[in-house]
Parts: structure tokens; sequence; C-alpha cells
């Protein structure tokens, strides 16, 4: 079966895309990942994992091969666990550089920089100057229903506007790209069922951790001295770890809820 049908397609509002992990199919299922990791449930679909604690779409699987080689880093989560990370609110663009793009309805021949913007390429001799003379092969059909997704912005004047290389080499992951922050991560609260989600997470010192309430119950958060106030739904407490060590936490409503916060140099 081509690749291309494991993949499928998106809607404007779109939350779902398909892809198959050959090598993580028979994998044992784990709890352990962390911001940055590719993650999936029992079924097909595969998401980034972000450091704002959202899963975050591929829509087809020419935009996922711009960043990934094969599926072999992707984890496999229970699917209460997937369940309890919310979506992104946009899905994976292309990687910056990698490609050129063309909407379905707009003749135009567009650059993908840093962020999901389109610039457009005046000419065919800028795009063979960037290209060079296969440039006609770097070029993708983007589906309307993607075109969401991105920014327009401004058209390319010089060919020294855009250099692919530079832009890939400044844009080496997804949270580069969409502009995380690295310093603060999310963790979400899920039902005393699914528990803290990730579970256990290793941050550097001063990283920002954020609990956010995505159970309809209320929860608690209390660790070794410090605690939150009582979380409704989409409630949520933060907290700098600023020492090095292992920080473990629960839920003061949910005794059977727990979490641990490693934090390195």
């Amino acid at each position: 079966m081509r690749m291309s049908k494991l993949f499928g397609a998106l809607t404007m509002a779109a939350t779902l895309a398909t892809s198959v992990v050959p090598m993580a199919a028979n994998a044992a299922v784990t709890t352990v990942f962390s911001p940055g990791d590719l993650i999936k449930g029992s079924g097909q679909t595969v998401y980034y994992f972000g450091w704002d604690g959202r899963r975050y779409v591929f829509p087809n699987e020419k935009t996922y091969f711009t960043w990934y080689k094969d599926f072999s880093t992707v984890k496999q989560i229970p699917d209460t666990m997937l369940q309890t990370v919310p979506l992104g609110r946009r899905n994976v663009t292309y990687r910056p550089g990698v490609k050129m793009v063309k909407v379905t309805t707009d003749p135009r021949t567009y650059v993908i920089d840093q962020g999901g913007i389109l610039r457009h390429v005046p000419s065919q001799q800028m795009a063979e100057t960037l290209y060079g003379i296969a440039w006609k092969n770097q070029i993708d059909d983007l589906p309307d229903a993607f075109y969401a997704d991105y920014k327009v912005g401004t058209a390319l004047v010089l060919s020294s506007d855009f250099t692919p290389a530079d832009v890939m080499t400044l844009t080496t992951n997804i949270a580069i790209d969409k502009q995380m922050d690295q310093t603060a991560v999310t963790v979400s609260i899920g039902s005393k069922e699914n528990g803290f989600v990730p579970p256990s997470l290793t941050v550097k010192k001063g990283t920002l951790v954020t609990w956010t309430n995505t159970d309809s119950s209320l929860h608690r958060i209390v660790g070794n001295g410090w605690q939150s106030q009582d979380l409704k739904y989409q409630e949520s407490y933060q907290r700098v770890f600023s020492t090095v060590g292992s920080f473990d936490y629960g839920c003061g409503i949910y005794p059977v809820m727990n979490g641990t916060i490693n934090v390195i140099e």
C-alpha cells in the first residue's frame, strides 16, 4: 500500500491525521514521554507532543517527512493518556526551507519560512536560484484544507532574502518552528484513572511547570511544602522549579494520582 493512502484528509477545523508506525506497531506501551517526543495511541495517528502540553497533528505524510526520516522514535502511550492531552490549535507545518509549496486554488509558488510563513517566489529564475535546476521537483501541492495552518508573509524581492539551508539550520525542530517556550512545560490533569499526563517529567532548573485541569472533577496539586488551590476544569497552577532534584507530588483530592518532576542542571 502506498504510504499516501495511510494519511487522512483534514478539513479546516481538522483534528486528526492518519499514519502508520511500522517499527512501533507492536512496541510495549509506555507512560514515559516528554515534550518533543512523537506519540501515538493504539491507533495509527501520530502526534508531536509540545512543551505546552498539547499534541500536534501531522496533516499528511509529506509534512511528516520534512521533519523525520522514519517512524522509529514514535512512542505508544495508553489511549486514556493520549485522550487527556488536548490537541494543538494548529497542525504541524512543513519544515522551513525543505520544500516550496503551491496552494491548490492559488497559482503562486511559496517558500516556507519559520513559523509556517508563506513567502511568494516571484519568478522562475529566483526559484531556480534557491532550489537548483530541478526546482519544479521541490514544489508540493498544499491542499486548501491545510492552508489555514499557514500565514502569508512578505514576498521575496531578492534571492538573498531567503536561503533554504540557513532556514533549515535555524529550525531544527517543531518547537522552534512553533516558537514554543522551552523553559516552560505543561502537565495535563486527567481523571483519577488517567492521572497526570505525563506522570513524570525531566526539566532544566528554572523551568516553569503548569498543571492544567482537563477533567470535570476538582483537583488539587500537593507537593512537599507547596500546594495549589482546588482547580476547576481548565484552571491552572504554576510553579518554578529552581533546585536540582526529584520532586514528587500528588492530588489532594484523589490520592491515587501521583507524579514526579525531575530537575536537572
